[in-house]
């Protein structure tokens, strides 16, 4: 089982949301191959992206939307075949107020034009926390650890239910 997680991070938070994402995976699950491709960093490692089940984005919040890298991507990647592979987002923000959910929205429609099966990140054990996906408050990400790995945690539980045979 493998789990791509893409993403975008200026100042360090969304990578952070990131590792703690790729930490709650591991903790339940330490078979499951976890890739963390930050797009300011690298490109991404697209032979591990078409092997991957699942497919975890990230971005932080600008006006209310996703960052302009991971909208370049998502329009650029048309040669990556997402469809049929589980999807969740997640973003980091400066503000509950500053437009979280229209991002992950903005996260979540492109995902479905590629194809993907989205996830909101609700499991067997985290209960209604997360409506769409996982919220993180930049300065104070720290704070939003727990819930980052039990999105994490949830997703994979997701993707080897569906996967898995």
């Amino acid at each position: 089982m493998k789990i791509s997680v893409i993403y975008v991070s200026q100042t360090g938070h969304t990578d952070e949301a990131a590792e703690y994402i790729q930490d709650g995976i591991l903790a339940k699950y330490p078979f499951v191959q976890v890739k963390l491709m930050n797009l300011r960093e690298e490109e991404p490692d697209l032979e591990f992206l078409a092997q991957s089940q699942a497919v975890i984005f990230g971005t932080p919040v600008y006006f209310s939307s996703m960052s302009w890298e991971l909208k370049k991507w998502f329009d650029h990647s048309f040669r990556i075949n997402l469809k049929g592979k589980l999807g969740a987002a997640f973003v980091t923000a400066q503000s509950p107020t500053g437009g979280v959910d229209t991002a992950i929205m903005e996260v979540l429609r492109h995902m479905l034009v590629k194809g993907m099966l989205i996830f909101s990140g609700t499991g067997e054990g985290a209960a209604h926390k997360f409506q769409i996906g996982a919220v993180g408050m930049g300065k104070e990400i720290e704070k939003s650890a727990g819930e980052f790995e039990e999105f994490g945690e949830s997703v994979a539980q997701m993707a080897i239910k569906l996967f898995e045979k």
